[in-house]
């Protein structure tokens, strides 16, 4: 099947909807996107490309079900969201309806202190509602859909030699030696020389690259040609990890630190938005 219809995606989109938000609940996992939902679906239903703006028709099927066999079941579909954790405009008629707040209604023209404000109460009142696992038997049946197998993130340097696993690859050392010798183009001004590799931090983690000039300081995570999306989201976490850690070693005193994830793929869109988001900066480069 090639084609699809938003009447279809309403149709046999939602069970496959709420087995991944009920994987997400039970994972504690924050939200899931569009797009996550548009890929399942993909493969579900053997459509080669669904436009994550039309999944706000799956969100909205889902809703409705469940609000006619429990009218007050929280607002789940809030956790179905853009790249950034906020729902799209779809979400803005349930959250009038439920709050009786008519300015919601035009979700566009909410603030975005307001937004988090009235996704946070929903969010608490989702993870607490005990009742998920019946409404979905109600709705769905009691065979839950067999989700795809979620990806493995792949790069051969996840556990290293200090952890008892296999030597890094040679794709993975040639890009962190690049790194260390070339500073500038990736960003980070000449003047912090040359970075130093394999830098290690007081919780027992390992940095790629380390760039330091006074109390300044930048970590660098570098993902090979070998890398696929997992290890790049990963590799994302890793920088805000890394980060943070470093700031800690020097308290109370404070220094300046950035962390930049380089790779040799350009990440997708969702995952250069999380970056943006957790102030990781992205750096695609061709060493390999």
């Amino acid at each position: 099947m090639s084609t699809y219809t938003v009447e279809q995606l309403g149709e046999e989109g939602p069970p496959f909807a709420m087995a991944m938000l009920l994987e997400c609940i039970g994972s504690g996992e924050p939200f899931i996107t569009y797009g996550d939902i548009g890929s399942e679906l993909e493969h579900q239903l053997k459509i080669k490309t669904i436009f994550p703006t039309q999944i706000g028709h799956v969100a909205g099927s889902l809703m409705n079900q469940i609000l006619e066999v429990a009218p007050k079941a929280p607002l789940i579909n809030v956790l179905i969201t853009r790249p950034n954790g906020i729902p799209g405009v779809g979400v803005g008629g349930y959250l009038a309806d439920r709050y009786n707040d008519e300015s919601l209604r035009k979700w566009n023209k909410v603030s975005l202190k307001r937004k988090k404000e009235i996704i946070e109460r929903e969010r608490k009142k989702i993870f607490e509602y005990t009742k998920w696992s019946d409404l979905n038997n109600k709705l769905f049946g009691k065979k839950t859909p067999a989700l795809r197998k979620k990806q493995e993130a792949n790069d051969d340097n996840y556990k290293t030699p200090h952890h008892g696993g296999p030597a890094e690859s040679k794709e993975h050392k040639k890009l962190k030696n690049w790194v260390s010798n070339n500073p500038k183009a990736i960003g980070i001004r000449q003047s912090f020389g040359t970075g130093v590799k394999e830098s290690r931090l007081l919780s027992g983690d390992e940095i790629d690259v380390l760039f330091s000039e006074g109390d300044s300081f930048v970590t660098v995570e570098v993902k090979s040609i070998r890398s696929n999306d997992e290890d790049f989201k990963r590799g994302i976490y890793q920088c805000v990890k890394y980060r943070e850690v470093k700031i800690a070693e020097h308290a109370p005193y404070s220094v300046n630190v950035q962390s930049i994830l380089v790779t040799e793929r350009q990440l997708t869109p969702e995952l250069k938005e999380r970056a943006k988001i957790l102030n990781v900066k992205l750096k695609c480069v061709s060493v390999n």
